[in-house]
């Protein structure tokens, strides 16, 4: 379940890539070739993404944990692809926040005990 949940982030990561790219005019220029594959590789790899996403979800026990993963995943690792591909700016308070919410994502995973006090 977490490797499809994690695997179910980067092709969202990825897909989110070739997006931008796609609206990039040093990459695309003006050929509508690069244009049209850019996309409809995007929409395989987002395709590619939901069946990992829907492998999760089958193998889980409930419906939070490989959404909380695939959605951190995706957040940290497009983070890194905008950093090392677009040369993006990033702070230590984006990299805080992240974890933070990386954190919080994984604190609403954890199982609460239904321990009753009588």
């Amino acid at each position: 379940m977490f490797s499809e949940a994690f695997l179910a982030g980067l092709w969202a990561s990825v897909g989110s890539t070739l997006g931008k790219l796609s609206g990039s005019e040093n990459v695309v220029g003006d050929s509508y070739i690069i244009w049209g594959c850019l996309l409809v590789n995007m929409m395989l790899v987002n395709t590619w993404g939901c069946r990992h996403y829907l492998r999760s979800l089958d193998a889980a026990s409930n419906s939070v944990a490989p959404t909380v993963i695939s959605a951190a995943s995706s957040y940290v690792l497009s983070g890194i692809i905008g950093i090392v591909l677009f040369r993006e700016s990033s702070s230590i308070t984006w990299w805080i926040g992240a974890m933070l919410i990386v954190i919080g994502l994984t604190l609403t995973t954890q199982a609460r005990d239904k321990k009753k006090t009588e």
